[in-house]
Order: structure tokens, then C-alpha cells, then sequence
């Protein structure tokens, strides 16, 4: 059974998408807040602080060993020797949308502190491994249907395996691309802010 991990901010479509995933037999875990909103509206999912041995406050979870691991493992049998010692599962998709760091720079208003705090660097942490671990990475709601699309596509007829790494790069590509626009953006205001308070 192939894993997901959900990490959103923005629930639209999550219900539909997580039911689909669903429907396709796919184990689903998700951050504490995410995991609440979809058992509450019947989807079935796991906290992924569960399947971590030393649970952190709030967000840290995600970035436990455990986890890096599960985003990470390839297909030898030392790297799934080492998920059944952890006890957590492959992960195999991971969903996330970053905090809207531009809108609060944008803010006339905004601090340093309140800058700190929409940065969210367990989200970028989370698409870069799960770029680096050639998995499903998703990091907009506009990719969901095409992912769907894929999955069942893989199911009834498998790609061969140059089409489907192109398929994966195309989804690295757009998560890098995310993750560099978003440190542009925390860069380009902490440089302001240097040069405002000489």
C-alpha cells in the first residue's frame, strides 16, 4: 500500500482529494491540524506524530528522523530494513502548501517577528526531501487532478520507467521552483529590513 502525506493550509479540495487517494488504496498520513479536519469529515487518515517515537510540539513532528527517512528510502533492502526498524511506512506522495510569506511582507505593517513566523521552513524542508526522494511532490491545489490523473493512468497501464521519472522531474522542477521564489521573497525583505535598521 503506498503512503501519502498530507501538510496543507488550504482545505479546498483536500476532502476530495484525500478521498480519491482513498479510492485508490493509499494509506494516508497528516499534520495534527490536517489530520482532525479530515477525520471530522470522514476520511480516514493518521496523525503523523503517531509513527514518530519522540513527538514534538506542534509542527516539528514532520521533521523528525523518522520521517527524513520515510522521504528518502529508496528500494535496497538496507534503506526498507531501516523504515521496519523505525516502524513508519515509505512515503511515496507528499502534499504541502507553503505560508503566505509574500502576503506578509506585503503588509505595511508587518514585523520582524510576525516575518519569522509566516516563514515556513518545515513546509519548503518537506518539499525539498520529498524532491530529493523522487516521490509525488505537490505543492498546489491546481496539480491535484493531474496527479489523480496519473495515479489511475499507473494503475490500469504503467509508464515505463524514462516516462515516468520525466513525469517526476516535471513535479521536482515545480516544487524547487516554489521553494526558490519563497526564499527569494524571505531574502529579498530581510535584506530590506538590514539596510532599513543601519
Amino acid at each position: 500500500m503506498a503512503t501519502a502525506l498530507l501538510w496543507e493550509c488550504d482545505t479546498r479540495d483536500l476532502v476530495s482529494f484525500a478521498e480519491s487517494l482513498r479510492a485508490l488504496d493509499w494509506d494516508i498520513l497528516a499534520s495534527a491540524g490536517t489530520a482532525k479536519y479530515l477525520n471530522g469529515q470522514g476520511v480516514s487518515v493518521r496523525d503523523v506524530a503517531e509513527l514518530v517515537r519522540l513527538p514534538a510540539p506542534g509542527h516539528k513532528d514532520v521533521l523528525s528522523s523518522e520521517i527524513q527517512a520515510a522521504l528518502l528510502a529508496g528500494d535496497s533492502l538496507e534503506d526498507r530494513a531501516e523504515l521496519a526498524r523505525t516502524g513508519v511506512p515509505r512515503i511515496d506522495l507528499v502534499y504541502v502548501n507553503l505560508y503566505p510569506l509574500a502576503e506578509e511582507v506585503g503588509n505595511p505593517n508587518c514585523t520582524l517577528e510576525s516575518v519569522i513566523k509566516k516563514t515556513d521552513i518545515n513546509s519548503l524542508m518537506l518539499l525539498l526531501l520529498a524532491a530529493q526522494g523522487r516521490r509525488f511532490v505537490i505543492c498546489s491545489r491546481e496539480q491535484i487532478s493531474e496527479i489523480l490523473d496519473y495515479l489511475m493512468e499507473q494503475l490500469q497501464s504503467p509508464k515505463p520507467p524514462d516516462e515516468h521519472e520525466r513525469f517526476i522531474s516535471s513535479l521536482v522542477w515545480r516544487a524547487e521552483v516554489t521553494v526558490a521564489r519563497y526564499c527569494r521573497v524571505s531574502a529579498d525583505w530581510h535584506y530590506s529590513y538590514a539596510e532599513a535598521h543601519r
